[in-house]
């Protein structure tokens, strides 16, 4: 707990950072646990998906001890219920991350399900966690705007990130919609179905709860 008082004691937004360090190292995983699914490879594929669990659960053992670390005795710049508020948020990607793990290991063979369909579901892989790192990237230059004395520059180049992280999340959105009219359309029975919605759909979480967290740097920056 120290440690975290002491990280929080230099700037507010160090200890927010570590936690990202592990959400980005879920969703990296989880990474890999798609392709290895969309590749058939369920046995390599289930220990990269158990990871991504270990490692929410890592995420969710530092949230508990920064919540308990911010003391009202801290002095910081912003006010404590803004930092809790978007730590949730921040923490939330690692959930949707383990979500979707959890949905890739409910099925072994996934040889029906078509090959456009698995090349859709990795491209939204690919995006979702392209967000999660970009929200990486805002909470590490939120503190060098804090170091720069909330320099131009540095604000300037904060706004850029928030923007590409609404970008990614509105592609994914329209990749979602696609994905959705090709399980209509195929052959899939109703299980198969509703198995590749259900991966999807928590993997449009990701980048909802991205959005989420880049929308809460904003407010931050507006104060």
């Amino acid at each position: 707990m120290q440690v975290w008082k002491k990280l929080f004691a230099k700037s507010p937004f160090k200890p927010l950072i570590k936690h990202a360090e592990v959400v980005v190292q879920a969703v990296e995983t989880l990474e890999k646990s798609l392709d290895l699914w969309a590749k058939g490879n369920y046995q390599e594929m289930v220990e990269y998906a158990r990871k991504v669990d270990e490692l929410e659960d890592v995420a969710d053992r530092i949230k508990s001890e920064l919540r308990s670390s911010i003391t009202s005795k801290l002095l910081m710049p912003v006010q404590r219920s803004d930092i809790l508020e978007y730590l949730h948020m921040q923490d939330k990607i690692a959930d949707a991350a383990e979500d979707t793990a959890k949905w890739l290991l409910v099925r072994e063979k996934i040889d029906e399900i078509p090959q456009e369909i698995k090349e859709l579901i990795l491209k939204m892989g690919k995006e979702s966690i392209k967000a999660a790192k970009l929200v990486y990237e805002a909470i590490k230059q939120l503190d060098v705007v804090l170091e720069s004395g909330f320099a131009d520059r540095e604000i300037e180049r904060e706004y850029k990130i928030i923007e590409e992280i609404e970008n990614v999340e509105s592609k994914i959105d329209g990749l979602d919609s696609k994905l959705m009219e090709l399980v209509f359309k195929s052959e899939l029975d109703w299980k198969d179905g509703f198995y590749i919605l259900n991966i999807a759909r928590t993997l449009s979480r990701i980048s909802d709860k991205a959005k989420d967290a880049a929308e809460r740097i904003r407010i931050l920056m507006n104060k």
